[in-house]
């Protein structure tokens, strides 16, 4: 194919390269290109595709802790519970009938908390083992076992005795006997009292007892023994303090008896010596005569005080209003008679003069009927204001009645003051006195009657079953367990994986498009001729397939002035640059297009080992280095229209030297002269220097990622160090893709090439 000569490629003479027609790119360290933040939404999908990739951590973890789970279960000495139930009930316990005043319902929590700690007491356990002679029992004290009662302990007693190496017995060997039996007393005691198990009931009265052995019969007996000398020790302790209350009443009855009688003999002597019989006011004059007068008294003022209101009312409104006037009767029929004559007066006045006798005689009756009117109504206020003057001196007699009672009052208040702390002494020992009797008598009642307010409801049995271990329980807690623990191992992994884990990354995070997407070739690993040659080989691969869409899209990606010189780089190496730079050759080579690959990683070449040729002989670093001649360097493959230019031998001087050269430059222009694409298989960027170089003296830059392998960190240091320098990104192409799949990943994804197959024809 004819190459383009008209296009603008690299001069000899340029120490930057133009692209296009623009003659101002250039590279700057003052512009940088600003990469925006990659915005890390939550995806559901994200976390299963993490999950199926780390399936090998999450199973790894889920294995060892359910094989251990398994592993303590099955090894575990199987253990027996027998349960009881007991009921507490709170009853006043008190040796006074004025103690005890708490609200019922705490003393009822408070009264079945202390049951709870009673069972657990030491006393208790020091009654069981005692009862059931558990210091003989091989369970509580293996050393008693005798030979045939001894068993041999599981695996994982005998592990734990492995780590042990008996180091208690030997403590116990130096001890003295006393101190060893203290010794064995405690351990026994503690073991005790850690397979004891002592919980109430919600919202009841009820107490549940359990107790857990190897031995089932024995765990039930000691769960009976608990119960019973539970009932035992309370009925013994209230015995004993019954019996201790009624000593110490005795006395007190005898105290009280003594002070009650000192108290009373007082009180008759001094009301002997002040005259006072009784203050009672039933019985005292002076009380009784107070209290009569100061009822007058009260009801005199309030007398007052109403007439008082009623005079002034008088005074203050006319006649016409007052309401003794308006309701009289005799003043109403007064007037009502007024008015009749006044009505035939004026009558008899149309036709007659006031001088006619029968009106005169109407005049007379009317001036007198109103003369009895106006005397009705003085009358009525000479009543209001009588008793207005007679209710008040009433009630001045009555105050001073009140005042002269209340100084004999307070004369007997001052001589009765001392009176009445004698008498409230009196009353208070014959209380005491009374109380502490009819303590005493129930107590003498109760004492020795075998009642209690503890009471066994179920009295435990034998189990038939373990209790543990719990086999399917314990096996499912440990698959959980081992679930949760598997996850939080992979989300630990990929916290610290700093890798490439999805295409839409580049895109998204790096803002650099996916170019396309070769797969993993199980066949080739390993083989990096074999994979180089896959499109050559076998052109209807999944590999050729994504090369045609790869390279597609490498044409396109600047379809008015596509790409003639390429560099393909990597930020790892064994990324496969040299396999891709072969394969995208020969996909060049199926449009007829001529191709030249040079090998511009001179610190570890590897297109010589594919093409089969001698890395001594002359090559690139022989034209750097002004050593051979281009023509002398450029090598003829066995591939019509692709020709190659090694590395060749390693050069004394630094790589980045070299290929930042006037005759690098020199070299681009003249091949770029002669073929169509030139290939350029760079070395990986690791931060070196040569990629920075080449990268604006060719068209475009590739760079070749391999998912879970390629960093993050350096992917953003590569895209910020190829626009520092100018450079072209064309975009990114994924290797060996599909190697880790996931959920929704691309590596789940498969070719048509798999189900659509060149030559054959559908069945339908």
């Amino acid at each position: 194919m004819t190459p383009d000569r008209n296009r603008n490629y690299p001069s000899p003479d340029r120490a930057l390269i133009p692209r296009g027609d623009n003659p101002n790119y250039l590279p700057s360290t003052e512009v940088r290109e600003v990469i925006p933040d990659f915005n890390d939404e939550i995806d559901l999908r994200d976390y299963l595709d993490m999950l199926i990739r780390r399936k090998t951590a999450v199973l790894s973890v889920l294995a060892a802790v359910f094989l251990l789970t398994a592993l303590y279960t099955f090894l575990a000495t199987p253990l027996f519970k027998a349960q009881g139930m007991v009921r507490a009930s709170s009853q006043n316990q008190s040796i006074t009938t004025f103690e005890n005043v708490e609200n019922t319902n705490l003393r009822t929590l408070e009264f079945q908390q202390t049951q709870v700690n009673l069972l657990q007491s030491n006393q208790l356990a020091n009654r069981v083992i005692a009862k059931l002679d558990l210091t003989t029992n091989p369970v509580f004290n293996p050393a008693a076992a005798t030979e045939g009662e001894k068993q041999s302990p599981s695996l994982l007693a005998g592990l734990t005795g492995f780590v042990r190496a008996d180091q208690q017995q030997e403590d116990l060997s130096v001890l003295e006997e006393d101190a060893r039996n203290q010794v064995l007393a405690q351990n026994l005691l503690s073991a005790f009292k850690n397979r004891l198990s002592v919980t109430p009931v919600r919202n009841s009265e009820l107490i549940e007892v359990s107790f857990v052995t190897p031995d089932p019969a024995l765990t039930a007996a000691i769960t009976n023994a608990a119960m019973d000398e539970f009932i035992q020790m309370h009925m013994d302790t209230g015995l004993e303090a019954s019996r201790t209350a009624g000593q110490f009443l005795d006395k007190q009855i005898r105290a009280a008896q003594i002070k009650l009688e000192e108290s009373e003999l007082e009180l008759n002597e001094f009301g002997r010596k002040i005259g006072i019989v009784s203050l009672n006011p039933d019985h005292n004059l002076v009380i009784k005569q107070l209290e009569e007068v100061n009822n007058s008294l009260a009801k005199a003022s309030s007398d007052r005080i109403a007439k008082e209101a009623m005079f002034k009312q008088n005074q203050q409104l006319d006649e016409k209003s007052l309401e003794q006037i308006v309701n009289n009767t005799l003043i109403n029929d007064l007037k009502s008679q007024y008015s009749t004559l006044e009505a035939e007066y004026r009558d008899l006045g149309v036709t007659f003069k006031p001088g006619y006798p029968k009106m005169q005689q109407l005049k007379a009756k009317m001036d007198e009927i109103a003369a009895r009117i106006d005397k009705e109504k003085q009358q009525i206020i000479d009543s209001i204001r009588n008793n207005y003057e007679t209710a008040l001196k009433t009630e001045q007699y009555l105050q001073a009645s009140a005042e002269e009672q209340k100084q004999k009052a307070l004369e007997l208040e001052e001589k009765a003051t001392q009176y009445k702390i004698l008498e409230r002494e009196v009353e208070t020992n014959k209380s005491i006195y009374q109380s502490l009797l009819q303590r005493s008598k129930e107590i003498e009642a109760t004492v020795g009657a075998a009642v209690t307010n503890i009471q066994i409801v179920d009295r435990a049995t034998t189990p038939l079953y373990p209790y543990k271990p719990q086999v399917a329980k314990n096996l499912l807690l440990g698959l959980i367990l081992g679930l949760f623990l598997g996850i939080g191992a992979a989300f630990t992994l990929e916290f610290f994986d700093n890798t490439v884990k999805n295409p839409d990354e580049l895109a998204d995070r790096f803002h650099i498009p996916v170019l396309g997407l070769v797969p993993y070739d199980k066949e080739a690993d390993g083989d990096d001729r074999k994979m180089a040659l896959r499109f050559y080989s076998d052109p209807r691969s999944p590999v050729a397939e994504a090369l045609r869409t790869t390279m597609t899209s490498v044409r396109l990606s600047a379809a008015d002035n596509p790409p003639r010189t390429i560099l393909l780089t990597s930020i790892l190496p064994d990324a496969g640059k040299s396999s891709m730079a072969v394969n995208a050759a020969f996909s060049y080579l199926a449009d007829e297009e001529s191709c030249l690959i040079i090998d511009v990683d001179l610190r570890k070449p590897s297109l010589h080992k594919i093409f089969q040729t001698s890395r001594k002989t002359k090559g690139l670093s022989s034209v750097l280095s002004g050593i051979a001649d281009l023509d002398e360097v450029i090598t003829q493959t066995d591939y019509p229209g692709l020709d190659l230019i090694t590395s060749g031998p390693l050069p004394p001087s630094s790589p980045a030297e070299l290929l930042s050269s006037k005759r690098m430059r020199e070299l681009l222009a003249t091949v770029a002269g002669r073929y169509d694409r030139i290939i350029l298989d760079g070395p990986p960027y690791q931060g070196f220097a040569e990629i920075l170089v080449l990268s604006h003296m060719v068209d475009g830059v590739i760079l070749l990622v391999v998912e879970g392998v390629t960093p993050r960190e350096g992917i953003r240091h590569f895209r910020k160090a190829i626009a520092t320098v100018g450079g072209r990104l064309l975009g990114a192409i994924i290797n060996k893709s599909g190697r880790r799949k996931g959920f929704g990943s691309y590596g789940g994804y498969k070719y048509y090439t798999y189900d659509y197959k060149y030559g054959e024809e559908s069945a339908s």
